[in-house]
């Protein structure tokens, strides 16, 4: 898997080029955070617009979400969805979709370049999940059928707030996403980096096709002064607090957080040894 880092707004002239990035759409206007990765997307690098819904509950509302994908030229966007609601998440994407396909939603995303799109699943409960993405695949391929824009395969994101379920995330995949894997055309992402660390390297080794994650776990870590351990005992995480994304790490946070960065690298490609 390739990763995608969230460093402190402060510290992206810093991050390490992993050449894939995961934008919070509720962040463009801290100084310096669009332009840093206007310079990454004039360099090559792959961005991946967030809708932040992961941070206030409900995704960004669709024009404005595409707008920003427009100003920063971002080659994937999140469709919005709703924290652990089922239901309000087909209902968002549907809007979305239904957006697509009218006069001004469809030269909203002509003039964001196309971006490809993700579609995150949310649920309360595990079987609910599963109807979930098939509600939202269903949804998909309702309204591409009515599209003449080009549109490419969809990208499911997997939050790593359902680690908790049974199972783990290990076992979502392998219950409702692995058995279409072969039958469509779609990539998958994991939403953060689970708490369960080392699950990572578990999920990589099983699917070797998931494409990517991304977290801020490296930093959040090292701003507490905790150096991860391959493989070893997983420390309580401190979680991020309010001024995260305001307040740069130290140089001494930051080495800690250089080391990190391995860790999580080595997770996502099965090679913590």
């Amino acid at each position: 898997m390739r990763v995608a880092l969230i460093p402190p707004t402060p510290d992206l002239h810093r991050l390490p080029r992993t050449g894939i990035h995961l934008l919070l759409s509720h962040l463009f206007d801290q100084d310096g955070y669009l332009e840093y990765y206007q310079a990454r997307r004039d360099a090559g690098d792959y961005l991946i617009l967030d809708n932040s819904a992961h941070e206030h509950g409900i995704g960004e509302r669709e024009e404005s979400l595409l707008r920003k994908a427009t100003e920063l030229n971002a080659q994937e966007v999140v469709v919005p969805d709703v924290l652990f609601d089922r239901r309000g998440t087909v209902e968002q994407m549907k809007r979305f979709m239904k957006f697509l396909t009218s006069p001004r939603g469809s030269q909203v995303y002509v003039d964001a370049g196309y971006p490809r799109l993700m579609i995150v699943p949310q649920a309360e409960i595990r079987n609910e999940w599963g109807m979930c993405l098939r509600a939202m695949l269903s949804a998909w391929d309702m309204f591409t059928s009515k599209m003449t824009m080009p549109l490419e395969s969809p990208v499911i994101g997997i939050s790593k707030d359902y680690e908790n379920w049974r199972g783990g995330l290990q076992r979502l995949i392998r219950d409702f996403v692995a058995p279409i894997y072969d039958e469509r055309d779609f990539d998958v992402h994991l939403l953060g980096w689970a708490n369960n660390l080392w699950a990572t390297a578990a999920i990589a080794e099983e699917f070797p096709w998931i494409r990517s994650t991304d977290s801020a776990k490296p930093f959040v870590f090292a701003k507490s002064g905790i150096k991860l351990e391959p493989g070893g005992k997983i420390p309580a995480y401190p979680r991020r607090d309010p001024e995260y994304f305001q307040e740069p790490l130290l140089e001494w946070q930051w080495r800690i957080a250089l080391v990190n960065i391995e860790v999580y690298k080595a997770a996502s490609e099965n090679d913590l040894v």
